[in-house]
């Protein structure tokens, strides 16, 4: 048979109405989110805790509930219980000694038990139960400083897998005199009936791996199941390339910057000008505009982690030299003389007037008409 644990801080009268079957609580953990501190390396990792009802009708709303489970704290360190829904909260938190980690399977024999009560703030501002799953809280964690990615880090609710789909009487815990997960709801807006819940719970990264196992983790030699190492999750870490070296020159004055970033979600950039660079718009987009010559860093982010990469922009302002020439005298006996000089690679020529030129665009054409030639390099 269930049993039931006295929740710190409040007395509750629960109905179990045997004249209808309870209705069944899921708990589940949504998709973590990591985000970063003040460096990389200071990552927090937070598990949003879901649940949802299997018969949303009249009106329920979650009433105070116990929460259970084991984490692998090899990987997760410095629990905090955050982001509550509103008028909800916590209290009674505790957890077991690091030794649960091999019964679990986790990335080493560090694991722990935690258990802490969520006081329901049903009179003020319940939460309305859905059979889509809602929001109740975020568990919280800083990940160890010598994690590798992808993270596989399991958090494992305390509903023994045995009794899955087994009705109320098998909602057992995984240890010896341990209840488990203890959901409880409310109907109608009675706030003083809290209804005991079938509750089933969803695991995160973790799978029951068919081990042998007789229903209670009283022995650290015994297993019940294993890290899921599939779609665990990747680095949030996001990359940002500024583009390549470019120059501004008489003829081109301004110059759009090519940055780009790579990440898990949506990405912020931010651009910094140095050593004389000038940003005149775009500033907080991937391809700013720029009219100056300088150092431009690219600030990718995501979450808090942040990425940089920088280009350097150069300007040749060095005016060409025009060089027309020395000129000569057309005769009977000499019809045509060239005239300006080598050019040079790079360079454009442009001859006025370009008629009596065999060529208006070379930099040394043959002039067949006396005149002045002027040349614009």
């Amino acid at each position: 048979m269930r049993r039931i644990t006295l929740l710190i801080g409040a007395i509750l009268m629960f109905s179990q109405m045997f004249s209808q079957t309870p209705r069944v609580l899921e708990w589940s953990i949504g998709e973590p989110e990591i985000t970063c501190g003040t460096t990389n390396s200071a990552k927090k990792i937070c598990y949003p805790l879901m649940v949802s009802i299997s018969d949303d009708a009249d009106t329920p709303v979650l009433g105070t509930s116990t929460m259970r489970f084991f984490y692998d704290d090899n990987l997760l360190e410095n629990i905090s219980i955050d982001n509550l829904a509103t008028g909800y909260s916590e209290s009674g938190f505790s957890q077991s000694a690091s030794v649960f980690g091999d019964v679990f399977g986790f990335s080493s024999s560090e694991g722990v038990f935690a258990q802490f009560n969520i006081i329901d703030g049903a009179t003020s501002s319940p939460l309305a139960l859905s059979t889509t799953s809602v929001h109740v809280l975020d568990i919280c964690f800083d990940l160890a400083g010598d994690i590798t990615f992808p993270l596989c880090a399991p958090i494992v609710l305390d509903n023994n897998h045995l009794g899955k789909g087994n009705g109320i009487s098998e909602d057992d815990g995984y240890l010896q005199n341990d209840a488990g997960v203890v959901g409880t709801y409310l109907l109608n807006g009675d706030f003083t009936n809290a209804i005991l819940a079938d509750d089933e719970v969803i695991n995160y990264q973790w799978i029951d791996n068919g081990t042998t196992f007789d229903g209670t983790a009283n022995d650290l030699t015994d297993r019940t199941g294993d890290t899921d190492t599939n779609n665990c999750i990747v680095d949030p870490t996001p990359t940002a390339e500024a583009g390549a070296t470019d120059e501004l020159t008489c003829t081109t004055t301004s110059l759009q910057l090519n940055g780009s970033g790579t990440g898990q979600g949506t990405l912020s950039y931010a651009w910094e000008a140095s050593a004389g660079g000038n940003i005149t718009a775009g500033a907080n987009t991937a391809t700013p505009t720029i009219d100056a010559p300088g150092t431009y860093t690219l600030t990718v982010t995501y979450n808090g982690c942040t990425a940089t990469d920088f280009v350097e922009i150069t300007e040749d302002t060095d005016l060409p030299v025009a060089d027309a020439g020395s000129g000569g005298t057309i005769t009977c006996s000499t019809t045509s003389i060239q005239i300006g000089t080598a050019g040079a690679a790079g360079f454009t020529y442009a001859w006025t007037p370009a008629a009596g030129l065999d060529d208006a665009t070379l930099p040394n054409p043959t002039a067949s008409a006396a005149g002045t030639y002027s040349l614009v390099v």
